[in-house]
């Protein structure tokens, strides 16, 4: 019996290391399903670029996964190792992989571990590679997939407010059904005459998700106020005693690692604030009325900005 006793602990180790992930793009271990799927990256080497903001995933490995649904998945290590992770998911193709990560983190969880989310296409393969954060660390533990309902749900009539330089232009006014998620950030640009005081307020439920605020005095300038409590209503009040006009970034926020959701909606009231545009005037005229509004109950804004100088080559549309 002892032969028969030592091939069946032969296979028991073999079934407990299989689908650790390969060590190599070229044969990427094939996995389905959400999970959890194991990895070990003791034994690891790097093989893919630095392509996580700059940032590589040390003592990689691959698995080739197949989505289930369209729309988007999370991929975790949130308490599922001690590792400090850092991930990538791409869309399957030929290795070396040659094109941008879909997604990317290395963190997103409370404490060390990874977390984010990426758009897919129902039966489409997908690369994901897991690999150390910090140099010369190894270890073992699970990911999982989970669908993220966030891609479904239609951005607002304001995107793409994603960065400072593309703030949507707003003024005094009641915002609703507004969309942010921690992928998908939004920034507002509410001008303050000299003299006045706004106050901004953005309501929301936060069994949904943590929105935290902040206003600038410009893009990439000082915080002139903030509020991240832990509160429903998150409000922010500047008084403007610069001498002139100044055109404020309002940076709307889903908290990273809040573990309560990916997006969330949210309503925005902005009081004492000037005409959009009123800091920097219109360089022509508008020859079309106001829009309706969309879908979305929102209007299609545009704004120009800059001098009436063609030398000065500064115009921009928003």
């Amino acid at each position: 019996m002892k032969p028969a006793l030592i091939t069946l602990g032969a296979l028991l180790v073999s079934g407990a290391t299989f689908a650790q992930g390969a060590d190599d793009c070229a044969n990427a271990q094939v996995i389905a399903g959400l999970g959890p799927h194991f990895f070990d990256n003791t034994a690891a080497t790097k093989d893919g670029p630095n392509d996580c903001n700059d940032l590589p995933a040390r003592k990689d490995v691959w698995f080739r996964w197949t989505a289930p649904q369209s729309g988007g998945y999370i991929v975790q290590t949130c308490q599922q190792t001690n590792l400090q992770t850092r991930i990538m998911a791409y869309d399957f193709q030929a290795c070396p992989v040659s094109t941008p990560p879909l997604g990317c983190a290395g963190g997103g969880c409370t404490g060390t571990n990874t977390k984010f989310s990426f758009p897919t296409v129902a039966g489409q393969d997908y690369l994901i590679r897991l690999g150390s954060r910090n140099f010369g660390q190894s270890g073992t533990g699970t990911f999982t997939m989970e669908f993220d309902n966030c891609w479904n749900i239609p951005d607002d009539g304001f995107e793409e407010n994603d960065t400072c330089e593309d703030a949507a232009p707003v003024g005094d006014g009641t915002y609703t059904g507004l969309k942010v998620w921690k992928l998908d950030l939004d920034w507002y640009a509410i001008d303050v005459a000299d003299g006045g005081t706004v106050t901004i307020d953005i309501l929301f439920l936060h069994t949904f998700g943590d929105i935290d605020i902040a206003l600038y005095d410009a893009c990439g300038g000082t915080i002139l106020d903030q509020s991240g409590s832990a509160n429903n209503d998150e409000a922010v009040t500047w008084t403007n005693a610069t001498g002139s006009c100044v055109s404020t970034r309002l940076f709307v926020e889903h908290f990273a690692v809040d573990p309560n959701g990916e997006c969330n909606n949210y309503d925005m009231i902005v009081v004492g604030s000037s005409p959009a545009g009123t800091c920097n005037p219109s360089i022509g005229n508008n020859y079309c009325g106001p829009a309706n509004p969309n879908s979305t109950g929102q209007p299609a804004i545009i704004a120009g900005n800059g001098s009436v100088l063609v030398a000065d080559n500064n115009v921009t549309l928003t």
